[in-house]
C-alpha cells in the first residue's frame, strides 16, 4: 500500500502532465503561442522529475539508486532547457548567449552521467532509510562528490543569473503588464530554483539526510506561468474583438470614401428614373386634361412610373446597404446578383470614361459564405481601381472584366482584370500595405481593407500583372455549407 510520498509525487506528476496537455493543445490551435509550447515541454520534464524522485525514494540498492539518478539528470536538463526557452519566448528578454551557456553546462552534466559510469558527478556509496510522512524513504548515507558536480552547481547559479537578468530587463519595460509579469513569473522561477538548488546542494554535500524532493516546488512556478498565460489568452480575445471592431469601422470609412468618388455617377443614375417619373407624370397630366382621357395610355404611364420608382428605390437601397455600419455577418450569398448590383453602381461612371464592363459567371456557381455588404465593398473597390487604371492609360481598348469560377471543392475565385498600364514592379509586392497607392489622390487604404475583409472570410486576395497589359486582382471565398 502506497503512502503519503506516493500521493505527493503522483499529484505533482498528474498536475504537470495535465497542464502540459492543456498548453500543448493551446499551441496546436494557435501556433503563434510559442510560450505555451515551451511551457508544455517544461511541465512534461517536471512530471519526469517527480517520477524519478519517487524511484530514488523507493530504491532498494545503491545500483538502483544510481540508475534512477541518471534519469533524474535527464529530466532536470529538460526542465532547465524548458525554463530558458520559456523566459526567452515569453519575456522577450534575457541574454541569448547566457541561456546557451546554461543549456550547454546542464547538457555536459547529463552527458557525463548518462554516457559515463554511474555517479560521474555524485556517487552514492551507501543508502540509509529514514521515516518521511509515515513511511521509509531511501537517502544518501555516504557519497563521493566528483569534479563534474561543480559544473552542475555552476550551471544552477548561471541559470539563476540568466533568469534574474531577464526579469530585471522585463521590469524596466514600459508596457503596462511588464512589472506584474516580472514579479509573478520571474519571482516564481527564481524562488523555485533557489529552493531546488539549496535542497540539492544540502543533500549532495551531505549536510542533510533527506530524499530528493524538488518537484513539488515546481508546481508554484507552473501555477504562476499558467496564470499569466491564461491572462494573455483572455487579453488577446479582447484585443481581437477590438481589432474586428476597428476593421469594421475602417471598412465603413472606405465604403463611404469609394461612394464619394462615385457620387457624380450615382447622382446621374438616380436622376434617370426620377426624370422618367417626372416626364411620365407630366404626360399623364396632359392626358387627364383631355375631355376623353385614353385610359390604356394612362395605365401604361402608371406602370412606367411604378417601374421607375422601383428602380430608384433599388439604387437607394444599394447605397444604404453599403453605407451601413455593421459587423461581419456570414450568410449564404449568391455571387451573380451581388456582382450585378455592384456593376450597376459603377456602370455610369464607366460609360462616362468610355470603359467597357464585362461580366462572366457560370449559372451553376454555388453560393459562398460571405457578408454581402463587405464583399460588395471589395468588388466595388477593385472595379473602381480598374476603371481608374484604364482611364489613366490612354489605351484604345478600355476594358474591365469580372469573372468567377469554382477552383476547388470548397472554394470560389473571383477575378477583376483590367487592360490598363499594370502595377509597377516596385509597388506590386507592397500594393496591399496601408497607405501604398498608385493614385495621385489616393489614400492607400482600399486594398488593405479589402485584403483584411477577404482574410476575415477565410479567403485570400492577391494581384499580378497581365502578360500584355493591365493587372488582375483575384480573391477567394469559401463555399457556403448546404442547409440541413
Amino acid at each position: 500500500m502506497h503512502g503519503t510520498l506516493f500521493v505527493v509525487w503522483t499529484m505533482v506528476g498528474a498536475t504537470s502532465l495535465t497542464l502540459a496537455a492543456v498548453h500543448g493543445i493551446v499551441w496546436l490551435l494557435d501556433r503563434r503561442r510559442s510560450p505555451n509550447l515551451a511551457f508544455c515541454l517544461l511541465a512534461v520534464a517536471v512530471a519526469g522529475i517527480a517520477r524519478t524522485e519517487f524511484g530514488l525514494a523507493r530504491a532498494a540498492t545503491v545500483e538502483e539508486y544510481a540508475q534512477w539518478l541518471r534519469w533524474f539528470y535527464v529530466a532536470s536538463f529538460g526542465a532547465t532547457a524548458g525554463v530558458v526557452l520559456f523566459v526567452r519566448l515569453y519575456f522577450g528578454t534575457g541574454r541569448v548567449w547566457l541561456g546557451w551557456v546554461v543549456v550547454l553546462l546542464r547538457g555536459l552534466v547529463v552527458a557525463g552521467n548518462v554516457l559515463a559510469p554511474a555517479g560521474s558527478s555524485w556517487q552514492v556509496v551507501r543508502l540509509d532509510r529514514i521515516p518521511v510522512f509515515g513511511e521509509l524513504a531511501a537517502v544518501s548515507a555516504d557519497a563521493v562528490v566528483r569534479p563534474l558536480q561543480w559544473v552542475a552547481t555552476s550551471a544552477s547559479f548561471v541559470f539563476l543569473a540568466y533568469v534574474f537578468d531577464a526579469t530585471v530587463a522585463l521590469w524596466r519595460r514600459p508596457e503596462r503588464d511588464a512589472r506584474r509579469k516580472a514579479a509573478l513569473v520571474g519571482g516564481a522561477i527564481i524562488g523555485t530554483r533557489l529552493a531546488a538548488t539549496l535542497q540539492a546542494q544540502l543533500i549532495v554535500w551531505g549536510i542533510v539526510a533527506m530524499p530528493v524532493m524538488v518537484s513539488p516546488a515546481f508546481l508554484i512556478m507552473l501555477a504562476a506561468m499558467t496564470y499569466e498565460l491564461c491572462r494573455d489568452i483572455v487579453a488577446s480575445a479582447h484585443i481581437e474583438k477590438e481589432a474586428h471592431r476597428l476593421r469594421d469601422e475602417l471598412a465603413h470609412v472606405a465604403r463611404v470614401g469609394t461612394l464619394g468618388e462615385l457620387s457624380g455617377s450615382l447622382a446621374h443614375e438616380l436622376n434617370q428614373p426620377l426624370g422618367a417619373i417626372l416626364r411620365n407624370a407630366e404626360a399623364a397630366k396632359m392626358l387627364l386634361d383631355r375631355h376623353t382621357p385614353d385610359l390604356d395610355e394612362l395605365r401604361a404611364i402608371v406602370a412606367d412610373i411604378r417601374a421607375d420608382d422601383q428602380r430608384a428605390a433599388a439604387i437607394i437601397e444599394r447605397m444604404r446597404g453599403l453605407l451601413k455600419r455593421k459587423s461581419l455577418e456570414l450568410h449564404a450569398v449568391s455571387l451573380q446578383p451581388l456582382v450585378q448590383e455592384v456593376l450597376a453602381l459603377v456602370r455610369n461612371d464607366a460609360a462616362a470614361r468610355r470603359v467597357t464592363l464585362d461580366f462572366a459567371m457560370p449559372e451553376e456557381l454555388p453560393p459562398v459564405a460571405a457578408d454581402r455588404v463587405q464583399v460588395s465593398q471589395v468588388l466595388l473597390n477593385l472595379l473602381v481601381n480598374g476603371i481608374d487604371a484604364v482611364s489613366d492609360a490612354n489605351a484604345t481598348v478600355r476594358r474591365v472584366a469580372v469573372e468567377a469560377r469554382r477552383t476547388g471543392p470548397r472554394t470560389v475565385e473571383v477575378t477583376v482584370a483590367d487592360s490598363g498600364h499594370g502595377i509597377s514592379p516596385e509597388i506590386l509586392p507592397r500594393v496591399f500595405e496601408p497607405f501604398v497607392t498608385t493614385k495621385a489622390k489616393g489614400l492607400g487604404i482600399g486594398l488593405a481593407v479589402s485584403r483584411t475583409i477577404v482574410e476575415a472570410h477565410g479567403g485570400r486576395l492577391w494581384a499580378h500583372n497581365n502578360d500584355r497589359s493591365g493587372a488582375t486582382f483575384r480573391f477567394t471565398l469559401p463555399i457556403a455549407e448546404p442547409a440541413t
